[in-house]
C-alpha cells in the first residue's frame, strides 16, 4: 500500500465528488482482480482515477494504491491521512448513498432529460399555479415524492411511472397518495420501501371496506333479460366505448382514479376535474393504451 498527499484545492471534480453516489460510479472499470471494492472504497469517500488501482479522496485529496489483501479502505485512509476531515467525522459535505440529497439529485438528473415545449419567460414562474399562498402541498414535497408539474391547475406526473395525480387537498402528504395509486412505481418502491408502500395500501383500503361493501355485490342482483346483440350492434358498441364521450372525436385513452372510468381522450382529460360518468372527483389519471 502507497499513499501519497495531493495538492488541496476545491476543484470542481472535488466538489462533485462529495457525493458518495458520483464516487461509486468512477469505478466502472476498476480492476477485477483488486483486493478492495468499490462500494468500500466510495463510502470512506475515494473515487477512481482511472488508472491502475488508485483512488483519491474528495476531501483531502490524499491518494491511495497498491492494495493487498486485508486492507480496508477506511483503516487505510485514517493510517495514511489521519487528519483528514472526512475521516475526523467533521461535517465536509460527504452525500452518503439513501440521504435525501442523493435521492433528489438522482431525481434532478431524471428531470433534467425531459424536454420542454414552452419557453419560461423572465419573471414567469415555472409553477405559477402551484406557488399560491393557498397551495394544498408545497412544490419542493410534491418534487421529492417524484413528481413534476405538467402545466395544467394542480396536475402532477411521476417522472418514473407516468401516474398523474390532481385536485390536491390540505392535509394530503405526496408520499402516500404516490403509494396509494401507483404502488408499483420502482422509484417509489425505492426511495421508500416496500413496507412503507404496504401500509399506505393496507391502511387506505381497510378504511374503504369499512365504509361499505364493493358496487360489485349491488351489481350481481341484476338479471340480464337482453338477447346477445348481432355483429353489427357489437361493433357499433365497440366504436361507442372507444369513442371520446367529451370531444366525441378521439379515441378513449385516460383512466380516471379512483373511479376507474376510461371514457376521455388525452387533451379532453386534463381540462376536467370530475368523471363525466360518475361525477367522483378525479384525483389522478393512468395512460391507458387500447389494443
Amino acid at each position: 500500500m502507497r499513499g501519497d498527499r495531493g495538492h488541496e484545492r476545491e476543484s470542481s471534480t472535488r466538489i462533485g465528488m462529495r457525493s458518495e453516489d458520483e464516487r461509486l460510479q468512477t469505478f466502472q472499470n476498476w480492476p477485477t482482480d483488486a483486493p478492495v471494492s468499490p462500494a468500500e472504497l466510495a463510502r470512506a469517500g475515494f473515487h477512481y482515477l482511472g488508472y491502475s488501482a488508485t483512488v483519491q479522496c474528495f476531501c483531502c485529496d490524499g491518494t491511495l494504491r497498491h492494495w493487498v489483501h486485508g486492507d480496508t479502505p477506511r483503516g487505510e485512509h485514517e493510517r495514511h491521512f489521519p487528519a483528514c476531515g472526512l475521516m475526523m467525522g467533521r461535517d465536509v459535505g460527504n452525500v452518503p448513498l439513501g440521504s435525501s440529497d442523493s435521492v433528489d439529485g438522482q431525481l434532478l438528473s431524471q428531470l433534467q432529460r425531459l424536454t420542454v415545449d414552452e419557453q419560461v419567460l423572465p419573471g414567469q414562474a415555472v409553477c405559477p399555479e402551484m406557488e399560491s399562498e393557498d397551495t394544498s402541498v408545497q412544490p419542493d414535497a410534491l418534487a421529492q415524492a417524484g413528481f413534476f408539474y405538467t402545466g395544467h391547475d394542480d396536475n402532477v406526473k411521476c417522472f418514473f411511472c407516468d401516474g398523474g395525480l390532481r385536485n390536491w387537498e390540505p392535509g394530503d402528504d405526496p408520499w402516500q397518495e404516490h403509494a396509494k395509486w401507483f404502488p408499483q412505481c420502482e422509484y417509489l418502491l425505492q426511495s421508500r420501501g416496500r413496507e412503507y408502500v404496504s401500509n399506505v395500501q393496507q391502511s387506505y383500503f381497510s378504511m374503504n371496506e369499512s365504509m361499505g361493501g364493493s358496487p360489485s355485490s349491488t351489481a350481481g342482483n341484476i338479471t340480464s333479460v337482453r338477447s346477445d346483440p348481432s355483429p353489427e350492434e357489437q361493433l357499433r358498441q365497440l366504436q361507442e366505448e372507444r369513442t371520446c364521450k367529451v370531444c366525441m372525436d378521439k379515441l378513449v385513452s385516460m383512466v380516471f382514479i379512483p373511479c376507474g372510468h376510461l371514457v376521455v381522450c388525452t387533451d379532453c382529460a386534463a381540462s376536467l376535474r370530475h368523471c363525466p360518468i360518475c361525477r367522483a372527483v378525479i384525483r389522478g389519471s393512468v395512460r391507458a393504451f387500447m389494443s
